[in-house]
C-alpha cells in the first residue's frame, strides 16, 4: 500500500500536491460550511476563493510583465488558496477589499520582498503580518478549526511523505507542546484545555505541512531546518510576546522565513547545459555549467526553473536532487521522463 501510494505521489509534481491538497481543503470546507460546520456560508467561500484567485493572477501576470520574468501559475493559485483558507470569507464590501488587499501583497512580496531573484517570506504569511500592523486586519486561520482537522492531517501527511520533511515537522510540533507546557505552569493555566486548544482547534498541523515545508523559504540542510523548525515552533504559541506585540502564526512564519535567509542565502544561478545523455529507458543525465561554483552537500535538491513557450498548469519550476560530487565543475541532474510528460520536461529535452 505504502509503495503505491509513493509511486502516485512520484508522478505527481510538489506543487501540483500542494495545489490538489488544498483544493481538496476548500471542497471540505464547502460541504461543512453547506452542513453549518463552519461559522459562513458555501456561497461566501467559494466567492471569496474566487476573487482571491483572480486578483492573485491578475497582480502576478502584471508584475511578471514589469519585472520581466516568467510566470509560475501553480504558484499563483497556492497563494490564492493558502489566503483563502487563513481569512474569513468576505461578508461585505470591506471583507473583499481585505481580501484584495492581501492578494496584492502576496503576490507583491515575491517580486519586491526578495533577494538575488528568490522571495523572502512565505507569501501569504507576509501579507497578513503587513495588513495587520498597516490595516488593523489579521487571519483568522479558520483552517485550524476542529471540524477541517481530519482532512488537514490527511493532505499534511500526503506532502510529509512526498516531501520527506517528517523530521522537521514533528521538531515543529514538539517545540509548540513544550512551549505550550512550560507557559501554562508559568501562567497557571491549565494544561490539558491548552494543549486540546492546539492541538485540535489551532492552524498548528496546517501550518506544520503546508507552509512550514516550502523549500523556497526553508533553510537547505537538516541542521539547519531542526533550529528553523524548533525557532517556529516556539514563536507560534500566542502566549509569546515581546511588549504589546504578541506572536501569531504567521508572525512565527516570517521570522523563521527571515532566520532561514540569513543563515543560507538563496542565489540564482544559470546553468549552461553542456551535453546530455540517456541512463536507462526513461531517464536522463544533463550535465550543466553552473554560472558560478557552487556549494552544496552530497543529495542536496535545487529548484530549476525553465521558461518556455506555453507552459501547462504544471508550470515552470521542478526540485531536482543534485546527482554530481560537490567537487565537481559541472552539475549532473537525473530526470525521468514518462509517456505523457510536462512541458517543463518536454522542453528540457529538447
Amino acid at each position: 500500500m505504502i509503495t503505491r501510494i509513493d509511486d502516485l505521489l512520484d508522478r505527481v509534481t510538489m506543487y501540483r500536491l500542494v495545489l490538489y491538497v488544498l483544493i481538496g481543503f476548500i471542497a471540505m470546507a464547502t460541504v461543512l460550511s453547506f452542513l453549518t460546520l463552519l461559522p459562513f456560508s458555501p456561497l461566501s467561500l467559494l466567492l471569496s476563493t474566487l476573487f482571491l484567485v483572480m486578483m492573485c493572477w491578475a497582480a502576478n501576470s502584471l508584475l511578471a510583465y514589469i519585472f520581466v520574468v516568467p510566470t509560475n501559475v501553480e504558484s499563483t493559485y497556492i497563494t490564492a488558496l493558502i489566503l483563502t483558507l487563513i481569512i474569513n470569507p468576505a461578508q461585505s464590501p470591506n471583507d473583499f477589499l481585505f481580501l484584495g488587499w492581501a492578494a496584492i501583497l502576496a503576490t507583491s512580496s515575491k517580486y519586491i520582498l526578495s533577494l538575488n531573484n528568490k522571495h523572502l517570506f512565505n507569501p501569504a504569511a507576509i501579507a497578513v503580518v503587513i495588513t495587520s500592523f498597516a490595516l488593523g486586519e489579521s487571519a483568522s486561520w479558520w483552517v485550524g478549526t476542529a471540524s477541517m482537522l481530519p482532512v488537514v492531517l490527511l493532505g499534511g501527511m500526503l506532502l510529509v511523505r512526498k516531501l520527506r520533511q517528517g523530521e522537521m515537522i514533528a521538531l515543529f510540533v514538539m517545540a509548540s507542546l513544550v512551549t505550550v507546557g512550560v507557559v501554562s505552569l508559568l501562567q497557571r493555566l491549565s494544561l490539558t484545555k491548552e494543549l486540546q486548544q492546539l492541538l485540535g482547534a489551532s492552524p498548528l498541523f496546517f501550518l506544520a505541512t503546508i507552509m512550514l515545508t516550502e523549500p523556497l523559504t526553508a533553510p537547505p540542510t537538516q541542521k539547519l531546518k531542526r533550529i528553523y523548525a524548533v525557532m517556529t515552533g516556539i514563536l507560534f504559541i500566542p502566549q509569546m510576546h515581546l511588549g504589546p506585540i504578541y506572536s501569531t502564526p504567521e508572525l512565527a512564519l516570517v521570522i523563521g522565513n527571515l532566520y532561514s535567509y540569513m543563515v543560507s542565502p538563496k542565489q540564482k544561478v544559470v546553468l549552461k547545459l553542456k551535453r546530455k545523455g540517456r541512463i536507462s529507458s526513461d531517464m536522463m543525465n544533463f550535465v550543466f555549467k553552473p554560472s558560478h561554483r557552487l556549494a552544496f552537500e552530497p543529495g542536496q535538491y535545487m529548484e530549476l526553473t525553465l521558461a518556455h513557450a506555453k507552459p501547462d498548469s504544471r508550470g515552470n519550476r521542478r526540485f531536482f536532487t543534485i546527482a554530481s560530487s560537490p567537487t565537481e565543475d559541472d552539475l549532473h541532474l537525473g530526470v525521468r521522463f514518462y509517456a505523457n510528460s510536462s512541458s517543463f520536461k518536454k522542453a528540457l529535452y529538447r
